[in-house]
């Protein structure tokens, strides 16, 4: 093994702890290098990996290691990619099928823009928690809430902001989401009992996007006064206009609400919208296949301003960094790089309030550099509940300080995969939305306040942290 252990906890050297820190350099480094030269991201990724693999052959690891490392990373992207190929289609085919178009009309006829903005949080809020997913809900709700919000000349990525926020606040307590039950594990806790930790702050959080969301929309009052008529009328001409078109979208729903996983429930609703596309609006098998390759375009020009998007050529960049990111994820997990770095941060922690600190430090860290949500959660869940628990704090209370950091900020991070996904599903730069999602900031600040407003009204003893982890 690489690893260094003594006694059961990674031995602190100077080594182990340079070692930590130029993995941080070198991600960060590559990231920033492909902003400053303007190239792709997965170039600037990619130099970052073959540092770190060169790093890790001068520790002592073998290529045979490496390889297995690399390839165990990369098949842990699979379903990230097939969700990724599957949104792409989404899009395209949704439109052909008149399922966005309908939804579009609807939603230009009923939703003030002066409130659009706070109705992409409250029912990205809604659908997210009821789901149990966020990229299912960007993928759907949101991509016909975008529509709306072009066609009525309210800023892009304000709303994009807004549906991240709703949708990542929601997923990362929603009894349905699969991070909710890995921090659960990951943590050593009952899901019930985390879920009880993580209501004072989304709370907050709803409270403060409400309030946020509220006054962003009522002074972002479009310039040009939206023209319902004129979109309804193209929409009308174009497509047919009736329940049969909202098919793919109940389809993808029910599914989910049937327990199915996402990658599933995306491919019903691409299924479905191809049979309606092909039998129901009578688009040409030729026109749907060039739509689902390049993205769906229109041919009229002011159609063309809010039907747009999609196509499988145009996530291959995703996909080349979406591997890398999987290399990069397999060779921290098989190395345990930043082990002795974690264990040296929570050396004389006494409060609640300073391990929580600690504990967001930590975890955004990991955040950065291990480009998916899982990643940091696994990590920091393992490294930390024993810490947590040896110091007397309860193991759910460090799962909602996780939850409240890795799965909620990965959304603002361009170089996550979850970040990447809801880019492709939105059609909006995550450098484009992120000062717009408030909540997704401002979420590891409320979790530290909690802590300290549990510091102030509870006390935390040895008894309370063993029950509570058992």
């Amino acid at each position: 093994m690489l690893q260094i252990e003594y006694k059961g906890r990674f031995l602190v050297t100077n080594k182990s702890m340079r070692d930590a820190s130029l993995s941080v350099i070198y991600i960060v480094g590559g990231v920033g290098l492909a902003g400053i030269l303007q190239i792709p991201l997965f170039i600037g990724f990619f130099v970052a990996v073959c540092l770190m693999i060169l790093l890790l052959l001068k520790r002592g690891m073998s290529t045979k290691e490496i390889w297995e490392a690399s390839l165990a990373g990369m098949k842990r992207t699979r379903p990230v990619i097939f969700i990724l190929l599957l949104t792409a289609l989404l899009i395209p085919v949704w439109i052909s099928s008149g399922t966005i178009p309908i939804m579009i009309q609807i939603g230009v006829q009923w939703i003030n823009p002066e409130w659009i903005v706070l109705v992409a949080f409250l029912l990205a809020a809604t659908v997210s928690f009821l789901l149990g997913t966020s990229i299912g809900t960007l993928g759907s709700l949101g991509v016909v809430i975008i529509s709306v919000a072009i066609s009525a000349n309210v800023s892009v990525p304000l709303v994009a902001g807004a549906l991240i926020s709703g949708a990542f606040v929601a997923e990362r307590m929603s009894p349905l989401s699969s991070l909710f039950h890995l921090v659960a594990n990951s943590v050593d806790t009952h899901p019930t009992q985390l879920f009880r930790k993580m209501v004072p702050s989304s709370l907050l959080l709803v409270g403060i996007g409400i309030c946020f969301y509220t006054v962003l929309g009522m002074n972002a009052s479009p310039v040009i006064p939206k023209t319902d008529s004129l979109y309804q009328t193209l929409l009308a001409s174009h497509f047919h206009s009736s329940f049969i078109s909202f098919a793919p979208l109940i389809v993808l729903f029910g599914s989910i609400f049937l327990r199915n996983s996402t990658l599933k429930s995306l491919g019903f609703g691409v299924a479905t919208g191809i049979l309606v596309a092909l039998f129901y609006e009578q688009v040409h098998i030729l026109a749907l296949l060039q739509s689902m390759v390049f993205g769906y375009t229109s041919s009229h020009d002011t159609l063309a301003l809010i039907l747009r998007g999609g196509g499988l050529l145009r996530m291959y960049e995703l996909i080349l960094f979406i591997c890398l990111a999987g290399i990069m994820n397999g060779l921290l997990d098989r190395t345990q790089l930043f082990q002795p770095l974690i264990d040296q941060l929570f050396r004389g922690g006494m409060t609640i309030t300073n391990y929580t600190a600690r504990t967001v430090m930590v975890t955004l860290l990991l955040a950065l550099i291990g480009s998916n949500q899982a990643f940091p959660a696994l990590v920091a869940g393992r490294s930390l509940s024993g810490t947590w628990g040896k110091e007397g704090f309860g193991r759910e209370d460090l799962g909602r300080v996780i939850s409240d950091t890795a799965i909620v900020t990965s959304g603002i991070i361009p170089w996550n995969m979850v970040a990447i996904l809801s880019t492709a599903a939105l059609g909006v730069p995550t450098l484009a939305y992120a000062p717009y999602a408030l909540l997704l900031w401002i979420s590891p600040i409320t979790t530290i306040i909690i802590s300290y407003w549990l510091s102030k009204t509870s006390s935390f003893s040895n008894q309370d942290a063993h029950i509570s982890s058992r």
